[in-house]
């Protein structure tokens, strides 16, 4: 009795053992020191808001992860750049790629998608809930549901200057009786100039056509081809009586010298500007119907991402509609990436009045397009180069 009880002492004195020793060592464990590689396929300031505020604001939270956020350029070959780095990793067979997150456009995530380049993290984080929208289960025709968690969103809209026009437009077919009367006093840029007037030209195309669901959705039909070339012949009528502009930037500044009194612009760079001083604050905002591409960016795990949990995580994080409604929305003047009925109630009235005043959450809802299939955008931009020019 006495060697047992011996024994039951020893076996628990083990076990107590064992115990202080794990709780010992499971902190050590926690705190191992982590570097997540985030790489921004956008604008600086873009890259300048994870360095400086999304990572700082995860670091309070988990004091081991450290951040090495690097910016890849401006446009489509930002994200391009991406996708060849983690493309080049796969076909080296190399392991523990070297970028944890990357922020991407949504050409580029639909490839990565099809190509079986990204983890899908999303069903795994707490914001998957608020993941809401087309544009997060399919892009170009691809599914993307579970793999992609937009930053933010980039609406494209037109923006008029009230003093001008006094009842603005609430469709294409609104926008093209205003142009006639007034020439030269609405513009874009063309497809050249930026996505938003690629953005503008798949608006109207989709409008003459009918086509939307048949163009997103796919498979490419060419026997369609006589739809968008029809519907271009007529776009390059009514751009007789535009201006077309020398990109983003271009119709923002024609819209505040008062050259132009009505345009297709992104909704974020207007409120930036707007912020920054640089445009006139009477310029809004408007949806037209049946609806204007919007285009996020979307943050994505590669497949073999070294820290594939921690890049989970710190994505968690940046969708959270407190840090969204924060520093998304109020610092920024993006639309949220996530829910926006979810954010909205969060937002200060300055931010509310900026951003959904005149585009409310229902707008976006109603009049937000996606972006057609691959073979359909580039077939609709070549007709564009042949017929409008």
């Amino acid at each position: 009795m006495r060697r047992c009880a011996m024994r039951r002492i020893g076996c628990v004195s083990v076990g107590a053992l064992l115990v202080s020793l794990l709780q010992f060592v499971e902190p050590s464990l926690a705190a191992e020191r982590v570097t997540l590689n985030v790489a921004i396929g956008a604008d600086v300031n873009v890259v300048d808001v994870h360095k400086n505020l999304l990572g700082p604001g995860f670091k309070e939270k988990n004091p081991n992860v450290d951040f090495n956020v690097v910016g890849t350029g401006t446009g489509e070959a930002a994200s391009r750049a991406i996708y060849t780095k983690i493309k080049a990793q796969q076909d080296a067979g190399r392991k523990n790629w070297d970028i944890d997150v990357g922020l991407v456009s949504m050409i580029v995530a639909s490839q990565m998608v099809r190509e079986a380049l990204l983890h899908k993290y999303v069903p795994g984080i707490q914001a998957a809930r608020l993941v809401t929208g087309p544009e997060t289960k399919r892009a170009f025709g691809v599914e993307v549901d579970g793999y992609v968690v937009p930053m933010f969103h980039n609406q494209i809209a037109i923006a008029y200057n009230p003093k001008h026009v006094s009842k603005p437009p609430r469709s294409f077919e609104d926008l093209v009786a205003w142009v006639g009367p007034n020439p030269k006093k609405f513009g874009y840029n063309g497809i050249k100039g930026g996505v938003s007037g690629q953005g503008f030209t798949v608006g109207w195309v989709y409008w003459k056509t009918g086509q939307y669901q048949a163009f997103t959705q796919g498979p490419f039909d060419k026997g369609k081809e006589p739809l968008w070339r029809k519907a271009l012949e007529e776009l390059r009528d009514f751009n007789r009586n535009v201006v077309i502009t020398s990109g983003n930037a271009g119709t923002l500044d024609a819209l505040n010298r008062g050259e132009i009194w009505m345009g297709a612009v992104w909704i974020d760079q207007l409120v930036a500007w707007k912020n920054d001083g640089r445009m006139d604050p009477a310029i809004t905002p408007v949806m037209i119907s049946p609806g204007l591409p919007i285009y996020p960016l979307y943050l994505v795990v590669p497949r073999e991402a070294a820290n594939r949990d921690w890049a989970a995580k710190y994505i968690d994080h940046v969708s959270r509609p407190e840090v969204q409604a924060k520093i998304i929305v109020e610092r920024f003047g993006w639309y949220p990436g996530v829910d926006a009925a979810r954010v909205l109630p969060l937002l200060s009235p300055k931010a509310k009045d900026l951003l959904f005043k005149d585009v409310t959450p229902d707008d976006l809802a109603k009049y937000s397009r996606q972006m057609p299939i691959g073979e359909y955008f580039n077939a609709i931009l070549l007709a564009y180069e042949e017929i409008v020019r």
